[in-house]
């Protein structure tokens, strides 16, 4: 059976900005991948009600995954009401049984919007207690029978609310994939539209390139995409990405001792 890895935001879009590079390269070594957001984006638009935006923003996702032969669902969140709650800690377990990921990639603990750190709390609890056989989240998949490798991407901007760089353990050289990356992205074009509207992005690609530009100089690559690895007890200890990805994996804190820094 071919293992998978679950790609696991907060809205639509959210996982293309910041992960489809990775999502791509795995892909293109066999690995299933499986996209899922908490909500389907109700609130993102400046013309549509929330459930006009919601079914385009659902069609849009499904078609970013399917770039990578991949799948999509939604948790069934709402937009700008996500929150550390029975109903939404049951829906992420759900998600996290249906799929039974090898490698879990989530928004890190500390972004720009509420919604994206609690979709990040969410997302580690289900990594974990997916797997205990009384916990009862409803739907038919069983537990799964392990803990998957758990991995937080980068911030959106690139730094917490407080203007700091986030405690970055490796990046990934995304520059032979970001044809495909940019692919991913455009299907949200919906989100194009709303950018534009409400953050005064002119265009939410070329956001998504200067994202990437600057990640690939932290590793010292054309392009990037940085992540923190998850460490705390069950999960395993070794890092399957650094097997798996080869060259295109850079442990930046070796290669900041390499330059002395």
């Amino acid at each position: 059976m071919t293992d998978r890895v679950l790609a696991f935001g907060c809205h639509p879009d959210d996982v293309e900005f910041m992960a489809a590079g990775t999502l791509a390269l795995l892909a293109e070594r066999g690995y299933r991948v499986h996209i899922a957001t908490m909500t389907g984006g109700e609130v993102g638009s400046a013309t549509l009600i929330g459930e006009q935006i919601r079914e385009r923003r659902l069609k849009e996702a499904g078609a970013s995954a399917a770039v990578v032969g991949g799948t999509y669902r939604c948790a069934g969140g709402r937009d700008l009401e996500v929150e550390y709650s029975d109903f939404y800690r049951k829906a992420a377990v759900r998600v996290m049984r249906e799929v039974d990921p090898l490698i879990v990639l989530a928004p890190p603990p500390a972004d720009y919007l509420a919604d994206h750190e609690q979709t990040s709390l969410l997302v580690r609890n289900a990594a974990y207690i997916a797997s205990v056989p009384l916990y009862d989240c409803g739907g038919g998949a069983p537990p799964t029978k392990r803990f998957p490798y758990l991995y937080y991407w980068n911030a959106a901007g690139l730094t917490d609310i407080f203007g700091r760089e986030l405690p970055l353990h490796f990046g990934v050289d995304t520059g032979c994939v970001m044809e495909i990356k940019e692919r991913m992205l455009a299907c949200h074009e919906s989100q194009r539209e709303w950018l534009a509207a409400h953050n005064g992005w002119d265009s939410y690609i070329e956001t998504m390139r200067d994202w990437s530009r600057r990640q690939g100089e932290l590793i010292g690559r054309e392009h990037g995409e940085c992540f923190i690895r998850h460490l705390g007890s069950g999960h395993p200890g070794d890092n399957i990405l650094e097997d798996i990805l080869g060259d295109s994996y850079v442990d930046m804190e070796r290669k900041l001792s390499h330059v002395g820094v």
